[in-house]
């Protein structure tokens, strides 16, 4: 059993409270949150390494609660009592390609100018990092950990001291010392122990006034084991973060807002892609903060920066992996940030993209800033046949998903990290929105992090500042936007330049005022953009989505359908199937669609994946069939196939479910007569196992 260390009020100490509340806000989804500034964090140890890329895996899962309670000294009766069920839901947040948690853990010891990364993670609140060119700056992200569970978070690393290994471990504890305790056992868990508890507290090895880590690599491991995780071996160094009894039910229900103006099939297919389960949502936020470093092999040639290899439950991020819109984000910020160490890059994947300087006058000797990429760019050009959900509902704008296509412009600075997708504001204020439904304008600043301003400046505090501190400095400890300080302009020259300079490189003509408040639920037009799962249009493919409106027409065959239910497993479309003119005959076959935009068809999913296609044809209901001029045959009769009835001929036509997988389901169907111009309609039950997976139809 761990040693307890409870900190106590005095006039001085750091509330629990205080430090929860630290972060300044409520407005964004947790565990965006907790993308946020845990690979911020890990980014910020990576300066200290060699390498080209660092890794940040996220790994979520169970534990039996008593095996970890009966570590903690003082708690582990009440937390036996509180969490009596077999299992419990973990996060683990493991960085490798980093320093670990240096320096020293005595804070007795603590140099007053740099604590070091361990007493400042562990014990600090308010402490920015000092490396030239790291994220953090106010040291207040780090309560995020404390606000996703119960407040009790594990800190696991592994460190190179000197020419030898050491591995460090502590868990800690932070909560609202003034919540009540009922019961109903929701209130503090210290207070039980001592009334004057400030909220805070540590399990290690007490050492007369201090509470170290364990070194011990056993009773290390054994707590690792609680969680099925592993230690880090040979020469691997770096920091695991395990949030035990993680709040999954009440992260996943934040995400979407309660009282948004949101469409409820847009709303049911959003939910059903990224709010079932902590796993599948991380994956969007990891792109829509990191897009500019997930696997962006380009980075280090470009710049010198490490790129990002990102994984969830141990499955990489591949660049091509992500959604169209966050690799036209990497592919933006890539052509801005080569301008800012004077080189080239042109895009492969969208030759659309311009960039521009961006000028601002006395502040810099040199006037250009950094550079603004941006891109007019049309559905069809971005997203191909890919399905997917809409680009506003991707990045958290669903008041914005419909009626005029509002400008986003993106902004970061050297760590790489989004700082925000503003649609209203002084980045997009005066910015011309374009007129067709099918444009959507999308522009990305990257500052020249390494300019100085000029030592002469009229305000001392920031003469002779490098560019990239002084942004950090304009952050809130959320790092959710730039403000200049009373004496500068700065910030809002750069942004009006940039709205500027967007409009004279754009094709729009007339201006009007992007406001996401105005344009809500409008209308539909603007969700053709990543077309979500459920919302296909028609194509000369013969592809659709699952759900919506769509068809193709390929080879005198076309094959139209119209969604009628949906559920979390399944889906009810109905169809019409003509062939035209000479053919006789057609099979529809059902893929599944990467998020990298594959169509991946039962044969080669089992070949190459060795699982259960996961889609297949249920029912195939045959409602009328006709010939010529339409005269229908069936009269309303009903014919029904599926894995006990998959053949029949009926009315000159031979129908047959087909590309039967082991498991004995379907995944495509055949329809073939000797006559012409054959007409079918009917309804299809699709199903599925896994309701993330979008579906396409390929047509024979």
């Amino acid at each position: 059993m761990l040693d307890c260390y409870i900190l106590t009020t005095t006039p001085s100490v750091s509330y629990g409270s205080v430090t929860l509340k630290s972060l300044q806000n409520d407005n964004v989804p947790e565990l965006d949150l907790l993308v946020r500034e845990a690979i911020q964090n890990s980014s910020d140890a990576s300066l200290e390494t060699q390498g080209d890329f660092y890794n940040v895996n996220f790994t979520t899962g169970t534990f039996r609660p008593a095996s970890f309670n009966n570590y903690l000294e003082g708690v582990c009766d009440y937390l036996n009592e509180r969490f009596n069920v077999s299992k419990a839901h973990y996060l683990e947040i493991r960085d490798t390609g980093t320093s670990g948690l240096t320096g020293c853990t005595r804070i007795s010891e603590a140099d007053p100018a740099d604590h070091g990364n361990y007493i400042k993670l562990i014990f600090d609140t308010g402490k920015k990092q000092t490396q030239n060119n790291a994220g953090g700056n106010w040291g207040f992200g780090k309560s995020v950990y404390y606000r996703v569970g119960i407040g009790i978070v594990v800190f696991y690393s592994r460190i190179k001291k000197d020419s030898e290994f050491e591995s460090r471990l502590i868990v800690t504890l932070v909560e609202d010392e003034g919540k009540k305790n009922d019961d109903n056992s929701d209130g503090t868990i210290l207070n039980r122990l001592n009334p004057s508890s400030a909220g805070k507290a540590w399990w290690g090895i007490k050492a007369e006034e201090d509470i170290l880590p364990i070194c011990d690599e056993s009773i290390i491991n054994g707590i690792l084991d609680v969680f099925g995780l592993k230690p880090f071996t040979g020469d691997k160094t770096g920091t695991s973060i395990i949030v035990p009894y993680l709040d999954s039910d009440r992260l996943l229900g934040d995400i979407i807002p309660e009282d948004v103006e949101m469409a409820e099939d847009v709303k049911d297919v959003f939910a059903t892609l990224w709010t079932q389960r902590v796993d599948d949502y991380l994956r969007l936020a990891i792109q829509k903060w990191y897009a500019p470093k997930v696997h962006n092999l380009s980075l280090t040639s470009l710049s010198g920066k490490k790129w990002l290899l990102a994984t969830v439950n141990n499955v990489p991020i591949k660049k091509t992996d992500m959604l169209p819109f966050f690799q036209l984000v990497q592919e933006m910020y890539n052509t801005a940030i080569a301008k800012t160490y004077d080189k080239q890059y042109d895009s492969s994947l969208f030759n659309e993209i311009k960039c521009k300087p961006v000028n601002v006058r006395n502040y810099f000797d040199g006037m250009t800033t950094g550079y603004v990429s941006m891109v007019e760019i049309t559905a069809d050009q971005l997203n191909g046949m890919q399905n997917a959900i809409g680009p506003y509902d991707c990045i958290g704008h669903f008041e914005a998903d419909g009626g005029l296509n509002e400008p986003v412009v993106m902004f970061t600075r050297d760590p790489g990290m989004v700082i925000d997708y503003p649609i209203n504001g002084p980045w997009v204020k005066g910015i011309n929105v374009p007129d067709n439904p099918e444009t959507f304008l999308f522009a990305f600043y990257m500052p020249i992090i390494e300019k100085r301003l000029r030592q002469s400046l009229n305000v001392p505090k920031y003469a002779g500042m490098g560019f990239g501190e002084y942004l950090r400095n304009c952050e809130a400890s959320d790092h959710m936007g730039w403000n200049d300080p009373v004496p500068m302009k700065l910030i809002s020259r750069i942004q009006k330049n940039c709205v500027r300079i967007i409009n004279e490189n754009s094709s729009v003509g007339t201006q009007k005022t992007a406001n996401a408040t105005a344009s809500k639920l409008a209308g539909k037009l603007g969700r053709k953009l990543l077309p979500r799962v459920g919302y296909g249009k028609k194509t000369s493919t013969g592809t659709g989505g699952n759900g919506g409106q769509g068809g193709g027409k390929v080879n005198n065959i076309l094959f139209e359908y119209q969604p009628k239910g949906l559920n979390k497993s399944k889906m009810e479309l109905e169809f019409s199937l003509t062939l035209m003119h000479a053919q006789k005959k057609a099979e529809v076959s059902l893929l599944v669609l990467s998020e990298g935009g594959n169509r991946l068809s039962q044969k080669v999913w089992v070949d190459d994946i060795g699982t259960e296609f996961p889609i297949h044809f249920q029912e195939i209901h045959i409602n009328s069939i006709s010939y010529g001029l339409g005269n229908c045959l069936l009269d309303g009769q009903i014919v029904k196939y599926d894995s006990n009835n998959s053949s029949a001929c009926i009315c000159g036509a031979q129908f047959a479910l087909s590309e039967k997988s082991n498991y004995g389901h379907y995944s495509s169907f055949i329809i073939q007569t000797e006559a012409t111009n054959l007409k079918v309609s009917g309804t299809a039950i699709i199903t599925t196992k896994d309701p993330k997976y979008r579906f396409s139809f390929k047509i024979d």
